[in-house]
């Protein structure tokens, strides 16, 4: 496996690394703004969701195992702002996950970047320009199981009875 590098440099590219990084693990202690350089990082292992076929969930042929993780690096250049609701920041080791990223243009010519986690956790980035960078290090391991939802558990009962 190729390990995958991204660039977003727009609110649609986000959309992007957001589908890659759906129910991505982190916690507070890998995750870190540098005022200096207006910088946010988040280290985070990534669900590969890339070996699975994307209409059916079928592992693809040419792939090993359907359930794999990786430690992927982020990070936002051009940051000014960073904020917080419903996530203790002093709890390094508290798992987080994460289940979408989403961009706006604001009225102000400024971005406003949301990392929305499971358990109503949000953290917001407030940008000058959307300049980010995705980067799988090392090897996949074997991942326990597939991410699940509730919701589409539910949505998937409705339509088999």
């Amino acid at each position: 496996m190729e390990n995958l590098k991204l660039r977003a440099e727009d609110v649609e590219d986000i959309t992007i690394l957001s589908a890659y990084l759906q129910d991505a693990i982190t916690m507070m202690g890998d995750i870190a703004y540098v005022t200096e350089s207006r910088r946010f990082v988040m280290m985070l292992n990534r669900y590969v969701w890339e070996n699975r076929c994307p209409d059916t969930g079928d592992i693809l042929p040419d792939k090993e195992t359907a359930c794999s993780r990786i430690r992927t690096g982020l990070h936002f250049d051009d940051v000014l702002k960073i904020s917080s609701q419903n996530i203790i920041l002093s709890k390094k080791k508290q798992p987080l996950e994460l289940l979408s990223i989403e961009a706006y243009n604001r009225d102000d010519a400024l971005f406003q970047v949301d990392f929305v986690f499971s358990g109503d956790g949000v953290v917001r980035l407030e940008c000058e320009m959307i300049s980010a960078h995705m980067q799988d290090i090392g090897n996949p391991w074997p991942a326990k199981c597939h991410p699940k939802h509730a919701i589409l558990d539910a949505l998937q009962d409705d339509n088999t009875g």
